[in-house]
């Protein structure tokens, strides 16, 4: 059996270093150690310790959702591979839905055991003919993505984590997008269906539940069900669109005309406007052009995550 932790230390604002200290104090098991040290580094960690043979392997991850995203990345469907997670980011989006290790006792404790675990879905996006993305958690085009790439430039993120109060951090950015983001039309075509939308601020697509730091966006999505859910924000004002905001928290936005719900295990989706921002999981991956065809689509079982016993998280069987 290997073990394998990979330690975003910058992570959180320095809270992944903290952890991970304290981690290495506790643990007593045999295991391997790598720092990522740059942005993409823990994709290509990944992708290399996983093929050095077919032997089962465990990578526990040691971040946030960022470094979630970028471990899983490089060991899609790669079977001999499971992956859990110690959180240490500032949204931890990942844990609220996807069971995580708690303290060293419980890895030791799993680790000695056949490692019991469950294929999850990778949802992957492709933006025009060439580049193409997965995400783990979510991905957006519009104003979440907006307000993402304002939170990787800016300092907002770095303060509030100063006084531990990173998940207000999007929050923060959201109230600040608000009178500053013009909205823009979709087209949204699934399976016989072909569907517009004016005025629309955001189009979520989602693998599970949360974003945005424990916004509950798509109440229905779950990671095993060979599905990816659209949310899709259209015709409303910009006071209406920030009430919308705080009921997300308690599941209430479900009620509000402006916002539509889909499912399929594909989509295409055309943006009729130059420059809008797109995301994977929090993280920035550029701007698209008018009449670009987004491609949507979900990957069955492309990565084991750890089953723990007695765990808050639910992932239908």
């Amino acid at each position: 059996m290997h073990v394998l932790f990979i330690v975003n230390e910058s992570a959180g604002n320095g809270k992944g270093k903290t952890v991970w200290h304290r981690l290495q104090q506790q643990l007593t098991i045999d295991y391997e150690v790598a720092i990522t040290q740059y942005e993409g580094h823990g994709q290509e960690i990944a992708n290399h310790w996983a093929q050095q043979d077919d032997t089962k392997k465990l990578i526990i991850i040691v971040g946030g959702d960022g470094t979630v995203h970028e471990v899983i990345s490089g060991i899609v469907h790669n079977h001999a591979v499971v992956v859990g997670v110690v959180s240490a980011g500032s949204g931890n989006d990942f844990a609220r839905f996807f069971p995580t290790f708690k303290n060293a006792k419980q890895i030791e404790a799993y680790a000695a055991t056949d490692m019991l675990c469950a294929s999850m879905d990778i949802g992957k996006l492709q933006l025009g003919g060439m580049q193409q993305e997965v995400f783990v958690n979510n991905a957006g085009l519009g104003f979440d993505a907006y307000v993402t790439k304002y939170i990787n430039k800016s300092r907002l993120k770095y303060y509030f984590n100063k006084i531990g109060l990173g998940k207000l951090s999007y929050a923060a950015a959201v109230i600040r997008g608000l009178f500053r983001f013009t909205c823009f039309d979709v087209t949204v075509q699934t399976n016989s269906q072909k569907l517009h939308y004016q005025n629309v601020w955001f189009v979520a697509t989602s693998n599970q539940p949360f974003f945005g730091g424990g916004m509950k966006i798509s109440p229905k999505s779950k990671a095993d069900d060979s599905k990816i859910e659209l949310t899709i924000v259209h015709n409303i004002s910009r006071i209406k669109l920030l009430f919308i905001f705080a009921t997300v928290f308690f599941e209430k936005h479900t009620n509000f005309r402006a916002i539509s719900f889909l499912q399929s295990d594909h989509f295409d989706i055309i943006v009729h406007r130059q420059n809008i921002d797109c995301h994977t999981d929090g993280n920035y991956i550029g701007a698209i052009g008018q009449d670009t065809i987004v491609h949507c689509t979900v990957q069955q079982q492309a990565w084991n995550c750890i089953t723990l016993e007695n765990s808050k998280n639910v992932i239908s069987q």
